[in-house]
Formats: structure tokens, C-alpha cells, sequence
């Protein structure tokens, strides 16, 4: 019986950490292995493709959380920081990218982004700014 006490406190702890995050990436792979890490630990995820898209499901849902590319195809991971800046200022965002470039980390950190991490991604490490961002 002890397993099952122990397996429902998990579960509970998930629900109170859990985020709805808005992950945007145009990679679809990245995107459904990102996704359904994220969903394990009790995420609820909302996914696209490209910047517009994101900011129009920006506004018409409760995001919590933001983890976009910094810059791909159809989508400007800096451009979308500051549209959200702009029309929340609360809503954490993590940029990341294929490569480690001091410039955009510079700027990503400036314009107030949580963090900027580089692919592959460690895992671990959004979990810890997830729960940072509590």
C-alpha cells in the first residue's frame, strides 16, 4: 500500500507544478519528442510551427510558459520575446538554437528572456527553469 500513497503524492505534485506551455519550433520532430517529454511530467502543451502563428495562440489562450527557436524558418524567437514582453511582461520565455553564439545569447538575455539554451537540449535543465518560473 505504501506504493500506492507514494505514486499519488507524484501525481498531485505534478498537477501543482503543472504549466501550460506554448512550445514553437518549426522542426516537427524536435517539436513531438519535446511535446511528449513535456506531457509526461504532467504539461500541458500547445505546439506550432511558425511566430504567427504562436502570438494567435498567445492571445487567445492562458500560456504560462514560452520555448521557441530562436531563429528558423517562419520563426524570429526574438521578435516573438518582445511581442510577448510587450502584451504580457510576465509570461516566461526560453529561447533556444542549434548553435552557441554570444551575440544572440546577449541579446535574447537583454530583451529579457529566461534563458537561451542550445540542441541538443538537456532535458534536466528545462525542468529546472520550469520550476524556476514558478
Amino acid at each position: 500500500m505504501p506504493h500506492a500513497i507514494e505514486s499519488c503524492s507524484r501525481v498531485s505534485k505534478k498537477r501543482e507544478t503543472s504549466k501550460r506551455i506554448l512550445l514553437v519550433d518549426p522542426d516537427p520532430g524536435h517539436r513531438t519528442i519535446l511535446s511528449a517529454l513535456l506531457e509526461l511530467e504532467g504539461h500541458r502543451v500547445t505546439v506550432c510551427a511558425h511566430e504567427s502563428e504562436a502570438l494567435s495562440l498567445f492571445s487567445q489562450r492562458s500560456i504560462d510558459f514560452v520555448i521557441t527557436d530562436h531563429s528558423r524558418a517562419g520563426v524570429d524567437g526574438l521578435s516573438l520575446l518582445e511581442k510577448i514582453n510587450r502584451s504580457s511582461g510576465r509570461v516566461p520565455v526560453l529561447l533556444i538554437s542549434p548553435q552557441r553564439e554570444w551575440e544572440p545569447y546577449m541579446q535574447a538575455m537583454n530583451r529579457g528572456a529566461l534563458d537561451y539554451l542550445t540542441k541538443p537540449l538537456d532535458y534536466q535543465e528545462i525542468q529546472r527553469l520550469l520550476e524556476l518560473a514558478t
